[in-house]
């Protein structure tokens, strides 16, 4: 799914610049798929603010013409595509066997990642919420639907973070041991309910372009 090249690049670059708070492609292509999970569009911009990190000289290399931008834009094409074509993007990126107990130290990055996304567009996402209740509101059947999106969504964020933090997440868990057991399910209902967020975004997308075309 993703361009091995492109990985390559990017890595060999965050390795040369080890005073980056952004350690690996893992967590960028993390960022990726939550900047993209959402309505709105976000693009290289964010991704390079959030490797750079205030950082004017890496930020102005990422944004010009470069070896690593061009990684860049080939890693948020990939991801695009991949969110467009309702792939479950965990099992394509990190697979794990149904014996797992926990997430690889890759995933974790990605969730990492993919939280810091969420803090980007998380203003974009309630302002989503409130879209959805609304139409609800207006069709009687769908009532409890939006809600029911907005509760896994928090339990998707929830879990995101135990996965992001395990160890930690392990510590404070009453049985550990039972959480460990049950990786693998957990994994399993992360990757569905990614794919279901990524799928709403591009659903609400499509109905704000609608709404935008209608009022001129």
């Amino acid at each position: 799914m993703l361009n091995e090249k492109s990985e390559l690049v990017l890595r060999d670059y965050l390795s040369q610049h080890p005073e980056l708070k952004v350690v690996s492609t893992d967590s960028v292509i993390g960022f990726i798929s939550g900047l993209l999970a959402c309505s709105e569009f976000y693009g290289e911009s964010e991704i390079a603010n959030y490797i750079a990190d205030k950082n004017d000289p890496i930020y102005t290399q990422l944004m010009t013409s470069s070896a690593e931008h061009d990684a860049m834009i080939t890693l948020l094409d990939n991801v695009t595509e991949a969110q467009v074509a309702q792939q479950h993007i965990l099992a394509s990126i990190y697979p794990h066997g149904k014996d797992a107990k926990e997430p690889s130290e890759q995933l974790q990055q990605w969730c990492v990642g993919y939280l810091a996304a969420y803090m980007v567009n998380q203003e974009v996402w309630q302002h989503d919420f409130n879209f959805l209740l609304s139409a609800d509101k207006q069709v009687v059947e769908n009532q409890a639907d939006g809600q029911l999106f907005i509760d896994n969504f928090e339990a998707t964020l929830n879990l995101l973070a135990t996965f992001a933090m395990w160890p930690d997440s392990l510590k404070e868990h009453p049985e550990p041991a039972v959480l460990s057991e049950g990786f693998a399910l957990l994994y399993t209902g992360l990757d569905e309910s990614l794919t279901g967020i990524a799928s709403m975004a591009l659903m609400l997308e499509d109905e704000k372009l609608a709404l935008w075309e209608e009022e001129g």
